[in-house]
């Protein structure tokens, strides 16, 4: 069981993937300066909106993979993994079909990625391991229809957006 209060819990790679999401997003505002196209922000939205009704199962293998890849995490979240499952697909969910209102959610998410910082102690190398969870949810939950061009939009995605949240780890 983890030494922290169960509900420091429900945000902890929730909030990795959300920050990094709209982070990118709001970037995509100066014109492709973070260099994800219209069409790779479409491929992530329309293929989130077949994760939502399999997100039972797509939490499952996401915390499947990590706790498999790294066990060493399982400390850092409850015993109970119901709430915090459906908080990291909720909090997801509300990302991508949020990026039409940014100036409301870029704050909370750079918030999120400040309190990961201090006071879960998330780690820089941390962030590969939810990129590499989250693409490969999104390809075993998908399956064929995971094409090679949305897991480049994912990865591009994650990859400028953990670049946005590590500037608040020390190095």
């Amino acid at each position: 069981m983890s030494q922290f209060p169960t509900t420091v819990h429900y945000t902890i790679v929730a909030g990795f993937a959300i920050a990094a999401i709209l982070t990118l997003l709001h970037k995509k505002r100066e014109k492709k300066a973070a260099g994800l196209t219209p069409k790779q922000l479409e491929l992530v939205q329309t293929s989130w909106a077949k994760v939502e009704p399999i997100s039972d199962a797509a939490a499952d293998i996401f915390y499947g993979q990590m706790f498999s890849t790294h066990p060493e995490y399982r400390k850092l979240f409850p015993e109970d993994m119901a709430k915090q499952k459906k908080a990291l697909m909720k909090m997801l969910a509300m990302a991508v079909k949020g990026i039409t209102n940014l100036d409301e959610l870029v704050p909370k998410v750079q918030d999120l990625g400040r309190r990961h910082a201090k006071y879960y102690k998330v780690t820089i190398p941390m962030y590969k391991t939810v990129g590499e969870c989250l693409l490969f949810t999104l390809e075993k939950g998908l399956g064929d229809s995971f094409t090679p061009e949305h897991k480049e939009a994912w990865a591009l995605t994650y990859e400028i957006l953990a670049g946005v949240m590590i500037p608040f780890h020390d190095k």
